[in-house]
């Protein structure tokens, strides 16, 4: 159980690692706002907490986030984005992870589809929120954003976004589950709580 133990918390490490580097290849995904970006350090997140449950995914969340804003610093050296990252990650993956723990009690079809619908939604919802009563207003009154209706500029690019992105990741959730699972069962490092069918090299989600 020690060595697991270790062997975990090392490979929470190295998800952080690869998570550090997948952020620096972001891409604009909406021609209205090229400066919003989508990567795929979220998926590193997914899988330290398929190993470590909701302590891997902040765990490796927090090392991404971290970095980067040591690195790169935050707006007006406020950590804005920092605590988006980390708030967005929480909110797609913490729902499946309650669904996870009950995945035997769920139809694969089924199942599938509360993951990607909680993940699209948890994400455009933080997302929106969070801009709407906390980034923006910062934005616009701290750093003068040219946003002169907060709540039109949400409706048109930060919801949209945040949709479009939750798609993707949503897509890569399913993917990840179905072939990082076997693996990590079959190192004997996966989270315990999470009830999935494993059918030799292919897990049915």
């Amino acid at each position: 159980m020690k060595n697991k133990n270790l062997f975990s918390l090392v490979m929470l490490a190295i998800l952080g690692a690869w998570a550090i580097v997948l952020r620096m290849f972001d891409f604009p995904i909406l021609p209205a706002a090229p400066f919003l970006k989508v990567d795929f350090s979220d998926l590193m997140v997914l899988i330290g907490m398929m190993i470590k449950g909701p302590f891997g995914a902040v765990a490796v969340a927090l090392i991404r986030d971290s970095v980067n804003y040591m690195m790169k610093g935050g707006e007006a050296g406020l950590p804005i984005g920092t605590m988006m990252s980390f708030l967005a990650s929480m909110a797609m993956f913490l729902p499946t992870h309650f669904i996870l723990k009950h995945a035997d009690g769920f139809k694969p079809t089924v199942r599938k589809i509360f993951m990607s619908l909680t993940l699209i939604l948890g994400l455009v919802l933080s997302m929106g929120l969070f801009n709407y009563f906390v980034a923006l207003p910062i934005y616009v009154t701290v750093m003068n954003f040219p946003i002169p209706n907060i709540t039109a500029y949400l409706l048109s690019v930060i919801i949209p976004f945040n949709f479009i992105k939750g798609v993707i990741l949503s897509v890569g959730q399913l993917i990840v589950v179905e072939k990082i699972w076997p693996e990590i069962s079959k190192r004997n490092i996966e989270y315990e709580d999470y009830h999935l069918p494993i059918n030799s090299s292919k897990v049915t989600i």
